[in-house]
């Protein structure tokens, strides 16, 4: 069976949070990791390595990568495509959220663009080097 791992970035200039899971229709979704790693892209190909050997991911299966459009522009996404990691950029004002009052922390924003970008709940941004 082909898997696919959805993984949601928070990131800042100081930390990415990232929150891998596995979308399941009609059920809780497998949330693999939600963990904080240095803002480098190195750090979210070590975590993407380690996590194929955590869960037994194949060559044919993916993980693919998703964060908000903000300050760090396309810089995250060109590192990343270079890479061979898909990769999507959220447009903000497009993102489905519950509403309602709740704490916004780095962990629960990870998630909640995970589910986005697992579940197509948003538009992403174009990207002048072709993705998008």
């Amino acid at each position: 069976m082909y898997r696919i791992i959805k993984t949601g970035m928070d990131a800042h200039s100081t930390n990415y949070t990232l929150c891998a899971i596995e979308p399941i229709i009609g059920a809780d979704d497998r949330i693999f990791a939600n963990i904080q790693v240095t803002p480098d892209y190195k750090s979210i190909l070590m975590f993407i390595e380690s996590l194929k050997l955590k869960i037994g991911l194949s060559d044919d299966d993916s993980i693919e990568c998703g964060y908000e459009a903000g300050c760090l522009g396309y810089s995250l996404y060109n590192q990343l495509t270079s890479a061979g990691v898909k990769c999507v950029i959220l447009a903000p004002t497009t993102m489905l959220t519950q509403q309602g009052k709740r704490v916004k922390t780095d962990t629960w924003y990870a998630l909640m663009i995970a589910q986005c970008f697992a579940y197509g709940g948003y538009h992403p941004v174009y990207s002048p080097t072709g993705g998008g």
